[in-house]
């Protein structure tokens, strides 16, 4: 046995937190002096997986494992890799009975050993186990914490394509911001693109769009939700599918309503589903053209498609907020009645997850509307804008790109304006 004992830690407590940390490292260094050398006298240095499989008899996975930790940069990167205690203990009886090109060292084997017992009781003293311990290493290092993320949302995806029966390899969203016909508001055109949509189950119902129709006239400052010619009455599917950017022929949508509010619906029955659905809407006087504060919340997503890729692209006329940045932030869904938190980086709020994004420049004119693997993207984001009286050529523009969203989580996009900062 090692001499590290566990340490149980209170979050509270920073002298504990230190404590775990350092017990923590203690046991990573005496993993990496002892199982590194045990691998390179199985496998040769550097290691390769072929050879440990062929010497210690583990299947390529495992081997893969042991060989990517024996090249490991960074200790947090090595202590994620390394199979589990159950591993390393099958890499030891294996070396122990291995015939290799020269003796292996007894000491080492034994240091070998006891650095597993301390690390099968580091494990033990975290209640969520293997899985804590991954997500504290996660918090040292950038590179550990992608991949942990990546691979719970790709968990996540293949369980709610199963739950809600259904699922897109592609959604994209093109939101812009231009002049509002009403002076001193900004509208908004959204355009929502639905690529490879899949049902699991053949009797699941997929929402496609939730709109709000006016009952009468809007007063002059109120925003409304209307068809991407502005008109506020609109409410029947025909008015938001656009059908040069969908698939022939163009499917049936049942219609549910609650008061103002109908959401078209792609009924569950045995009814073909379309590869390729493009819906588009504008929200007219959607925020005021001045900007006075540093950071202003323009638009909320609440997913409700798993999707394999989602990419949201924002766009800006020219001459409109000249000193705008967008900034994306993940929230759980606010109470009925609360307002939303203000996305303001560095200001942590208890409803955000820590899920990364990345927002870029997009190139200038028509150019930024092309997205790899649609290759229709660009003609049908040009096709809304044309019928909304809108000049292509006139945006500037930003996307966030991200692998398995998760759906029922809140994307809030707002922008930065340096002159009120």
């Amino acid at each position: 046995m090692g001499d590290t004992a566990g340490v149980k830690t209170h979050p509270d407590d920073p002298h504990a937190v230190s404590a775990a940390a350092e017990h923590t490292a203690r046991v990573t260094a005496a993993l990496r002096a002892s199982v590194v050398p045990l691998i390179e006298a199985l496998a040769g240095d550097p290691p390769r997986p072929s050879r440990l499989m062929r010497v210690a008899g583990l299947d390529k996975s495992i081997a893969s494992r042991f060989a990517q930790a024996a090249r490991a940069g960074s200790d947090a990167e090595f202590l994620h890799i390394l199979p589990s205690p159950a591993g390393l203990r099958m890499l030891a009886e294996r070396a122990a009975s291995a015939s290799t090109a020269r003796p292996l060292d007894l000491a080492l084997l034994g240091r070998v050993e006891a650095a597993i017992d301390d690390f099968q009781s580091l494990i033990d003293t975290l209640p969520g186990g293997r899985q804590a311990l991954d997500a504290q290493i996660g918090e040292q290092s950038n590179t550990v914490r992608q991949k942990r993320e990546h691979m719970a949302r790709q968990a996540a995806f293949k369980a709610q394509s199963f739950l809600f029966g259904h699922y897109c390899e592609t959604l994209t969203t093109a939101l812009f911001v231009l002049p509002s016909a009403t002076l001193g508001k900004i509208d908004l055109l959204e355009v929502h693109r639905r690529i490879g949509l899949r049902r699991v189950s053949p009797s699941a119902a997929v929402p496609v769009l939730s709109v709000r129709a006016s009952a009468g006239p809007v007063p002059d400052d109120d925003a409304a939700m209307a068809s991407i010619e502005g008109d506020a009455t609109a409410h029947e599917p025909a008015d938001f599918l656009i059908a040069e950017a969908s698939s022939t022929p163009l499917p049936r949508l049942h219609v549910e309503r609650e008061g103002q509010q109908a959401t078209f619906i792609l009924p569950g029955d045995a009814s073909a589903t379309p590869a390729r659905l493009t819906t588009a809407f504008r929200i007219l006087r959607a925020d005021s053209l001045q900007q006075h504060e540093a950071y202003n919340v323009l638009r909320s997503y609440l997913l409700h498609l798993p999707c394999e890729t989602l990419v949201r692209d924002i766009y800006i006329a020219h001459g409109l907020w000249p000193d705008a940045y967008p900034q994306v932030g993940f929230y759980l869904p606010s109470p009925l009645g609360l307002s939303s938190p203000p996305i303001v980086p560095g200001r942590p709020h208890y409803s955000e997850l820590q899920l990364s994004a990345r927002v870029e420049q997009l190139p200038p004119g028509r150019r930024a509307f092309e997205l790899a693997g649609v290759p229709d993207q660009r003609e049908a984001i040009e096709a809304v804008l044309v019928r909304a009286g809108a000049d292509p050529e006139r945006f500037r523009g930003w996307r966030c790109e991200m692998p398995y969203p998760l759906p029922l989580v809140e994307m809030r996009i707002a922008f930065q304006f340096a002159a009120a900062a």
